[in-house]
């Protein structure tokens, strides 16, 4: 597969895939490749000193696709499954046609977490997406969110027995790690703003939180979700938006939380 395949597989919006495509790779070889070792985080902090002035990310995007490359040929040593490469690598249409859709062009600002997924480091499987990551210094996984995802019960099920399945096959140091999570879906505060048989309540409660960061403001990212305008002006589209920022408006706090996986759903 090359990188014009790659692209217009991937399902960029319009903008984003004509200026991809007519981006002539805008770094070294090796230094993109680096994205996908063992120190990806420096060589994604390297890489975009190297590239600036880079104001709408698409020339690093241009590099994590030639990355991905290498990552799918990773893959395919490892025995990884098709399949789970590009729900992965669907990270990137994702959010940069979100960004094309609520601004009017395309951007991508995510090459700061994106090294992860090109250096095997997480994966979605099914709803959710997984890290590996330690805690206390013992493997753990971290779990991620992704914008849309079905979090009913026989989704979250599937997902979590198949990323248990998962790292018990590729990734025999995290199997049975503890699964941990950080986010305003596990906030306290979500109970006052969202009906009992809320699906975003049903999975705060299948983790013990540990931590309550009040002072947060994660949630106008995922919410709304715009951070770049005052809280008058964010969208009352939906039930949830109305209630969170009637209450955000009343002083009240939603933050983000951690938590640790304490039940199955």
């Amino acid at each position: 597969m090359d990188y014009e395949t790659l692209v217009k597989r991937l399902g960029f919006c319009a903008g984003a895939e004509q200026t991809l495509l007519q981006t002539k790779a805008p770094a070294d070889p090796q230094a993109v490749q680096a994205l996908c070792g063992a120190d990806a985080e420096e060589a994604e902090k390297a890489l975009r000193a190297a590239l600036a002035p880079d104001e709408d990310g698409m020339k690093m995007l241009s590099c994590m696709l030639r990355a991905a490359l290498h990552t799918r040929a990773l893959y395919r040593e490892k025995g990884i499954p098709e399949d789970i490469f590009w729900a992965t690598a669907g990270f990137l249409p994702r959010f940069v046609n979100a960004h094309a859709a609520l601004h009017g062009a395309p951007a991508f600002a995510w090459g700061w977490w994106f090294w992860r997924q090109l250096s095997l480091r997480e994966f979605r499987i099914g709803a959710l997406e997984y890290e590996r990551t330690e805690q206390g210094g013992k493997p753990a996984v971290s779990l991620h969110i992704p914008a849309g995802a079905d979090l009913s019960v026989p989704s979250l099920r599937a997902s979590l027995r198949g990323a248990r399945e998962f790292f018990a096959a590729f990734f025999p140091a995290f199997a049975g790690a503890e699964m941990v999570c950080s986010s305003w879906m596990l906030s306290p505060a979500l109970p006052a703003l969202l009906p009992p048989s809320s699906n975003v309540l049903a999975f705060g409660r299948l983790f013990t939180v540990t931590k309550w960061d009040e002072e947060s403001d994660a949630c106008l990212d995922w919410i709304f979700p715009r951070r770049d305008m005052p809280l008058e002006a964010l969208a009352e589209d939906t039930s949830l938006q109305r209630a969170a920022k009637a209450f955000l408006r009343g002083g009240g706090k939603i933050g983000r939380a951690d938590g640790v996986l304490t039940r199955e759903p």
